[in-house]
């Protein structure tokens, strides 16, 4: 009998269907159907009247166990005071076909989508992911599909929306648009809001929307600058500019950053570590704080525990402040461009640009070797050999480095930054 997650991810197909039942404390009944392609459904099995009879509380992953066993108990509270819940989950889905608007289905999905494990990771999503995934709905898709009912969208319009995304404003932002609503409609489907979800079967190298090539958009010491002194003038919110400035200092990930709490921050020590669990490839990491990366901590006040804290009280800024910021600083928003913005001449860059700036600065300007950058960054090396042999954290040649990248952005970068030519400093 299946009493963990973990067990029903372990199901794998056979060549027939089968079922394993599942332990609920709201009595027997509930079971999950695998099916020969791999796919696996909650089922509610029961008699009444005397008649067996069964139906669907939807698929996983996308309705996860602790789903499933809250729609047992209501479908068993409804058995057991004579009705047959399977009427009213009919009852139920005519009514709700006439109501679900797209943003009322995103709204739903989204609930589902942050507390269901990914076939690749078996975790739940982060909550900076989440984040950004509720940005890329409203800022992309929203407007464009948001009022329509959700039976009344076929493919041609999924293809229409994703081709315009990656027409007018990126190919990989409508490539990701695009495997978000086949995830939404999957939910719809099995919900019973449509009969087959229109965002599948749709190639997104035929419209326009197939994966970018890696990126090697980084900024130069002269675009630092005007991107520092932009984020001065701007007035952003004082987190948010302080989180683009210590983007460039430190070069980590923008989730990484926003999760950064001061108890983990020893100024005297000049470190900053990252605990596992805060981290993308879940490995413990340290940052050796520069001078400039320290006073500019220094200079911040002080509001709960994240460093970089948001309006909501007791939680850190969200990454789509981060990116609006980004955007706003450049002029992007949508199809137009605001002439008038600081960096609207600049070739347009994204967040993550920062940190690629960040580890090719270190060896153009600093002579920092490679395998010192990998460290600095956090990366786990591809070959598994080597990321079990190589032990060395290289400490006090890290430190080095990012003193000798804070004191390059301290006298370029930053506003009074003195206009002199900057020397190689050779980290081995």
């Amino acid at each position: 009998m299946i009493t963990t997650d973990r067990q029903i991810q372990a199901l794998k197909p056979e060549e027939a269907v089968y079922w394993e039942a599942i332990k609920s404390p709201h009595g027997g009944g509930l079971a999950i159907r695998v099916q020969p392609t791999g796919s696996k459904s909650f089922y509610y099995r029961f008699r009444h009247n005397g008649k067996q009879d069964s139906f669907s509380l939807g698929r996983y992953p996308s309705v996860t166990l602790q789903d499933a066993r809250e729609a047992h108990s209501e479908a068993a509270k409804l058995l057991a005071d004579g009705i047959n819940p399977k009427r009213v989950k009919r009852e139920r889905k005519t009514k709700n076909q006439a109501a679900w608007t797209v943003r009322e289905l995103f709204e739903k999905w989204i609930v589902s989508y942050a507390k269901a494990p990914s076939n690749r990771t078996k975790r739940p999503p982060s909550e900076t992911v989440v984040e950004q995934t509720r940005w890329r709905w409203g800022y992309y898709l929203d407007a464009r599909l948001g009022d329509f009912l959700v039976k009344r969208v076929d493919s041609q319009h999924v293809k229409g929306v994703i081709a315009e995304v990656a027409e007018d404003q990126s190919r990989e932002q409508a490539r990701k648009c695009l495997t978000m609503l086949r995830g939404m409609f999957d939910f719809a489907e099995t919900r019973g809001q449509v009969e087959i979800n229109p965002a599948q079967g749709i190639q997104p190298s035929k419209i326009g929307a197939s994966k970018a090539a890696p990126r090697e958009r980084k900024l130069d010491l002269k675009e630092l600058r005007r991107l520092w002194i932009a984020i001065d003038e701007t007035h952003l919110a004082e987190s948010t500019a302080a989180a683009l400035k210590f983007l460039i200092l430190t070069g980590q990930r923008r989730g990484e950053l926003l999760l950064a709490k001061w108890q983990f921050i020893d100024l005297d020590e000049g470190v900053w570590i990252m605990p596992a669990a805060d981290t993308k490839n879940r490995k413990a990491h340290t940052v050796y704080l520069s001078d400039a990366a320290k006073d500019l901590l220094r200079s911040l006040h002080r509001h709960g525990e994240y460093v970089f804290h948001g309006r909501v009280e007791g939680q850190p800024i969200g990454a789509s402040s981060i990116t609006t910021a980004m955007m706003r600083l450049q002029g992007r928003k949508g199809r137009e461009r605001d002439e008038s913005a600081p960096l609207s001449d600049v070739v347009p860059f994204s967040v993550h640009d920062l940190r690629r700036s960040f580890a090719t600065g270190l060896g153009e300007y600093c002579a920092v070797q490679p395998h010192i950058v990998e460290r600095m960054l956090n990366h786990v090396p591809e070959d598994s050999l080597v990321a079990t042999y190589q032990r060395a954290g290289y400490a006090e040649e890290q430190r080095l480095a990012w003193q000798a990248w804070g004191d390059l952005i301290a006298s370029q970068v930053a506003r009074d930054a003195e206009n002199v030519v900057p020397m190689k400093r050779a980290v081995k």
